[in-house]
């Protein structure tokens, strides 16, 4: 299984980040846009795991979200990274101490079960398109306008990536509630 640590996000949140999506791709030529139930905030990317291996992963959730209390988070910008000749086009949060602790914590949890630690800085967006090819305009995709939404976070989720009739479908395995 390829799985992944990540915060879901309600109905109306999903529903706002696809709204925002299609304001964007009015300005792309092209590109694989995110479905709507997909939208999430990647914690930590792991791979491909074995039943046993996925079965630690559940430990490391419970113990990463013990002592977390429930805490929100807010969208601030849209914006890209490049790749090539192509971008990916995200949605961006404000600062956030809560969600940098609790990074930090499922780390520490990850390297005491002999997971290595991640070796580049948590860069938390929510990627709305990948392989997103701009049209030739003027416009500035980061000067979008981005409600500011509070995005409550009570849980966190190992998530499965995989592909269900060649749709990319991304299902919660497991969840420990913040408390």
């Amino acid at each position: 299984m390829r799985v992944f640590f990540a915060i879901e996000f309600n109905n109306e949140i999903k529903d706002y980040l696809y709204s925002l999506q299609q304001k964007v791709r009015e300005y792309c030529v092209g590109g694989n846009f995110s479905h709507r139930e997909n939208f999430h905030l990647t914690l930590r990317f792991i791979g491909e795991q074995n039943p046993q291996q996925v079965e630690v992963l559940k430990k490391v959730l419970e113990e990463a979200a013990a002592g977390i209390s429930p805490f929100e988070l807010r969208l601030r910008n849209i914006g890209s990274f490049d790749k090539g000749n192509k971008k990916i086009l995200w949605a961006g949060l404000d600062k956030s101490a809560e969600l940098q602790n609790l990074y930090q914590k499922l780390e520490f949890c990850l390297e005491r079960y002999g997971y290595q630690k991640e070796d580049r800085p948590y860069s938390p967006h929510i990627t709305l398109a990948r392989e997103v090819r701009l049209g030739n305009t003027s416009h500035n995709i980061s000067k979008t306008f981005v409600s500011s939404l509070p995005v409550k976070v009570n849980n966190i989720s190992l998530m499965e990536s995989s592909r269900i009739n060649n749709k990319l479908t991304y299902t919660a395995l497991y969840r420990a509630g913040l408390n």
